[in-house]
């Protein structure tokens, strides 16, 4: 377990300041020293570290807490639930009468506990700062000591010398605008002093910290008690229903598409309750057997159930949460977005036949045809079914009878487990 440094901040605003008319001084109080909490690493300057799952530490340990099966909640007596799960307290109950299991109030007396990215999120902290040397800091009030009010200089240094010399030490400051002191007699000295402070950091980086140090170590110590909420939604759904073909084709009319007359594309027609009902559908059945036809619905039909009531409901969330990376997907008239999602399918290992000609019709509709206007009317001969994958990417693509033996092997399994 690698021991966290302690973070300081060092913060200087040099518009706290007392003008008697002629001369300014930056006053007592300007200057704040204070531990933050524990550093976790800081990110580079580029978008990507904004986000918490793109650093180091963080996601490793988030990379570590580990899938559990149903073989493992045999031989568990009690679960905890963490805040800001996304994952209804129906699911868990089905666990619960499922396996006896109790929930527990104290993590520390369940065999295991259910944690969210969301807690994550609530437990690290991320700010935009620049990591600064005391030294410095304290050289530069002992340079413009003379724009500062008695004893501001001690104080300084006094705050300083209570940070410890091995912790991480960042900084912030504020602008100075010089616009309304125009006739201060000091001004271009204040002004000097201001510039100085506001360049005395490094450049600035995305700083990770926890600010509890016993949090940090609960989880590290704990990790393998840690179960993500998803898994456990897998985990409740496992003897529901498996979406199939035909139940696929009808989520999507229920959804509000509907093949046209010519048999080529879809089209809306609106309905509140058979849309709440299919995303009822969804967020019941079985959730792992059944990804290759939840990715297609939520990668092509995600706004369409925007529009339902239950689509903010824990229980939906809980699955949205899971098919996230195709809800985001967009820019159908492209042809990056279909290589993206082969991607996906293929890293779910979920790229089926059936899931590739979807995939394929929809990028002959929306780039081919809406697009670049290639349709049947046009002399050349081009159709979804001219659309292939390449030969190294064929391999991917896994058979039906392969999918019908995973099936038959888990109805087998659960028939054993019901005997037992």
């Amino acid at each position: 377990m690698r021991d966290l440094k302690q973070l300081w901040l060092i913060s200087i605003d040099p518009n706290k300041l007392k003008d008697n008319g002629s001369t300014l001084k930056m006053q007592n109080g300007s200057v704040k020293v204070k531990q933050l909490g524990h550093h976790i690493e800081a990110g580079d300057n580029s978008g990507r570290y904004s986000n918490r799952t793109n650093n180091v530490e963080i996601k490793k340990i988030m990379d570590n807490i580990p899938t559990i099966t149903s073989d493992d909640l045999k031989n568990a007596t009690s679960l905890y639930r963490f805040p800001r799960l996304s994952l209804s307290r129906d699911k868990v109950k089905i666990l619960q009468e499922k396996f006896d299991l109790k929930l527990k109030r104290d993590f520390h007396q369940a065999d295991y506990g259910i944690v969210s990215e969301k807690y994550f999120d609530g437990l690290f902290v991320t700010r935009w700062l620049s990591a600064v040397d005391p030294v410095a800091v304290a050289s530069w009030a002992q340079i413009y000591n003379d724009c500062m009010e008695e004893d501001l200089y001690e104080e300084i240094v006094e705050m300083l010398n209570k940070i410890p010399e091995d912790a991480m030490i960042v900084y912030e400051s504020e602008w100075f605008s010089s616009y309304s002191y125009d006739n201060r007699s000091n001004i271009d000295r204040y002004s000097k002093m201001a510039e100085k402070q506001r360049n005395m950091g490094e450049s600035s980086k995305y700083h990770y910290y926890i600010e509890s140090l016993d949090q940090w170590n609960n989880i590290q110590t704990n990790l393998s008690k840690l179960v993500w909420d998803t898994n456990i939604n897998d985990l409740a759904t496992e003897d529901s229903e498996v979406l199939t073909e035909e139940m696929y084709v009808q989520l999507k009319t229920m959804l509000g598409w509907t093949k046209t007359e010519s048999g080529c594309g879809w089209e809306g027609n609106r309905d509140k309750e058979n849309m709440n009902l299919a995303l009822a559908m969804i967020a019941n059945c079985n959730i792992k057997e059944s990804h290759t036809y939840l990715a297609l619905l939520f990668a092509f039909l995600s706004d369409s159930m925007k529009d339902a009531g239950i689509w903010n409901s824990v229980n939906f969330k809980s699955v949205r949460k899971k098919f996230d990376v195709y809800i985001q997907m967009n820019g159908w008239n492209w042809c990056h977005v279909y290589n993206y999602m082969i991607e996906e399918l293929i890293k779910d290992d979920a790229l089926t036949e059936y899931a590739w000609k979807e995939v394929a019709q929809k990028m002959y509709d929306d780039v081919l045809s809406s697009q670049m206007g290639v349709d049947a009317k046009n002399v050349f001969s081009i159709s979804p079914e001219s659309i292939q994958l390449k030969p190294e990417l064929q391999t991917k693509v896994k058979s039906e009878q392969l999918i019908l033996d995973d099936l038959e092997a888990m109805v087998d399994m659960h028939t054993e487990s019901h005997r037992l």
